[in-house]
């Protein structure tokens, strides 16, 4: 049985381009919940982001702090069972998450 709504993705980001965060977004089937962890003080895009993708969720954590920690900050945010960490370049093909089965 297949239970996509039991797992979020994590992408961290640092001032990332709006085209790049966006492509990987649209390949993210929309049942998924994403928080996406900017590692600055400031997500420039956030605004536009939450109201084109009604699944995910914006935390910034103030600073830099680095990959592992970024990555970790994002994680202890996760509420589901099963979390896929995942950077912004990241575009997934139409039939990914159709195979996931948790």
């Amino acid at each position: 049985m297949k239970k996509i709504n039991n797992l979020t993705v994590v992408i961290l980001t640092y001032l990332t381009n709006e085209k790049i965060l966006s492509d990987c977004l649209k390949s993210i089937d929309r049942k998924i919940k994403v928080i996406i962890v900017e590692n600055s003080k400031k997500f420039k895009n956030k605004s536009h982001i939450l109201r084109k993708f009604s699944n995910v969720k914006v935390i910034c954590t103030g600073s830099n702090l680095g990959y592992g920690k970024g990555n970790n900050y994002g994680l202890s945010r996760v509420k589901t069972d099963y979390a896929l960490i995942l950077n912004p370049e990241i575009i997934f093909e139409k039939n990914f998450f159709k195979n996931i089965k948790t």
